[in-house]
């Protein structure tokens, strides 16, 4: 599993503006049913919500990969945003989430999307690959460095 098979340049969002956990997850379900029309932006809030609910999806170092199964959906479907101020995920090493990717999954897919958090886990884990995402300034941008290939730990 590579991220370009879950992810495109129209669901990469840079510098979004958001207060709360909550917020920026109503401002993805909503960014992402833009691009989705037979996706609904409440379903899909609801289901992150619902996910959230059960543990937090912070992964540490200012990450959050906010994920869920959803009927209707019918490939795995990732988004990446930037936050323009730090938001609190409830992460186990207390750091606010500037990066979060969210991750729809078909509602009967699992080998896939276990597939889909290990690679991006493994991607999220190497500090010149965050520092990068965080430093773009435009969405164009920010997709390009999420594409990198040459990933140094």
């Amino acid at each position: 599993m590579n991220i370009d098979n879950i992810l495109t340049p129209d669901r990469t969002f840079c510098n979004i503006e958001t207060r709360s956990k909550k917020k920026a997850i109503e401002d993805a379900a909503q960014l992402i049913a833009g691009k989705f029309p037979a996706l609904k932006s409440a379903e899909i809030y609801n289901g992150l919500i619902a996910r959230e609910k059960l543990g937090p999806t912070a992964l540490g170092d200012g990450i959050a990969l906010p994920h869920c199964r959803i009927e209707g959906c019918t490939d795995i479907v990732g988004a990446l945003f930037t936050l323009s101020d730090a938001v609190d995920f409830g992460a186990f090493d207390d750091q606010p989430v500037k990066i979060m990717f969210v991750l729809l999954v078909p509602a009967n897919e699992v080998d896939e999307h276990l597939k889909a958090m290990a690679m991006l886990a493994e991607r999220f884990q190497i500090p010149a690959y965050r520092e990068n995402l965080i430093s773009a300034t435009s969405d164009h941008e920010l997709y390009e460095k999420a594409m990198a290939t040459t990933l140094v730990a």
